[in-house]
């Protein structure tokens, strides 16, 4: 299957290596960070190796993002739907275990018998993601990789793992797991604590695939471990019961105040939201994170208002009367889809007036059907 990639204007690939990466020391340290240290100290109080921090670009190559984890060229994960190419070759990395296929070569090359090697590898990850109280395009990650000899890697010692990790990050709350496969794991499970009884995905995890291994001529006889990602951004939030995951980076005064430590979540005024709903003429089968990011192009600098956006429904052009058509401008071969915006600033109070002008301006960067159509809030009902 032949995967189409957009690649990111100059612009895009700058604003992306400034932003600022929560897990990096800084001063005072965020919260995210904080709790990453916490985490760590946490595995070496329970017995675990120190770790060996692993450090590196945001930029890799598609070869360490993908190709040494085990990822087929031809899946749909690689198209620009879900990645952000620099070039034909590299992007911005989609996750933190870019760094580990290097890191464990290392590893297995010095380890001896009996030792157990941990590899810790935070940063900043970018997605095209769906837009949500706990999604953003940007969200912190850390790899958690443990190679020792062979009998580690049992699923014993993986519940072990995440069960050390999550009585650190989030004591006192409750866990579920879940069967979960993935390319570079044998008995992969997902994790959810569970936040007033809803569940919440913090992490992946199980056995280093021996495929991994022979693919980065690490010998499975003497070499086997556990493999863990895990989202810094969701547990931080669930630590201090934050409730938007926007709260992280909100410049509000009162806001920032309370993200350099991890005491309980203390509510800023809850201002109050504005939600429409946007029928749009687009080609069809535009997965949610790419409408997504379409949107929070068109809203430019008001983009951080979005705090939600769900698809409710889609219909082909054979679906629809033909009065619908043609106020909508589809064009033979596109559908409708319909789209629930719900925006909120953190900070303040967003005005109709504002509201309306963000609204029409999406729909007239998103319609894709006939010119000068669509049901555009700038226009009269009929």
């Amino acid at each position: 299957m032949h995967i189409s990639k957009k690649y990111l204007t100059d612009a895009s690939v700058q604003q992306a290596l400034l932003l600022t990466d929560l897990t990096e020391k800084n001063h005072p340290d965020h919260a995210v960070r904080l709790l990453m240290n916490e985490i760590l100290q946490g595995l070496a109080e329970k017995g675990w190796p120190q770790a060996q921090l692993q450090t590196g670009p945001r930029i890799v190559s598609s070869e360490e993002n993908y190709g040494l984890l085990g990822y087929d060229p031809a899946e749909i994960t690689l198209g620009s739907a879900h990645t952000r190419w620099v070039d034909e070759y590299s992007l911005l990395r989609t996750q933190t275990t870019s760094r580990i296929p290097v890191a464990l070569q290392l590893a297995a090359q010095v380890r001896q018998p009996g030792q157990t090697v941990l590899l810790a590898a935070p940063g900043i990850t970018f997605r095209r993601d769906s837009r949500d109280r706990w999604h953003c395009a940007e969200p912190h990650q850390m790899d958690v990789w443990v190679l020792g000899d062979p009998e580690l890697a049992s699923h014993e010692n993986l519940l072990r793992l995440v069960g050390d990790i999550l009585e650190s990050a989030v004591p006192e709350k409750s866990w579920v797991y879940s069967e979960s496969p993935h390319h570079y794991t044998e008995g992969g499970i997902e994790v959810n604590v569970l936040n007033d009884a809803a569940p919440v995905e913090v992490l992946e995890c199980g056995r280093i695939a021996m495929s991994l291994l022979e693919r980065l001529k690490i010998d499975p006889l003497r070499h086997g471990g556990l493999a863990l990602g895990m989202g810094l951004d969701r547990l931080t939030m669930l630590r201090k019961g934050i409730p938007d995951i926007r709260l992280l980076r909100d410049q509000n005064l009162r806001v920032q105040a309370q993200m350099h430590d991890l005491n309980p979540w203390t509510a800023v005024s809850r201002l109050p939201s504005i939600a429409r709903d946007i029928s749009l003429a687009v080609t069809p089968g535009l997965s949610e994170e790419v409408l997504t990011e379409k949107m929070l192009l068109a809203a430019g600098e008001c983009s951080d208002w979005i705090e939600e956006m769900q698809i409710k429904g889609r219909w082909q052009y054979s679906d629809l009367p033909g009065q619908a058509i043609e106020r909508l401008g589809l064009l033979p071969g596109q559908e409708n889809v319909l789209l629930h915006v719900v925006l909120r600033d953190c900070s303040r109070s967003i005005t109709t007036g504002e509201a309306n002008a963000l609204y029409a301006d999406i729909q007239v960067a998103m319609h894709e059907g006939a010119p000068g159509a669509g049901y555009r809030m700038d226009l009269p009902k009929v």
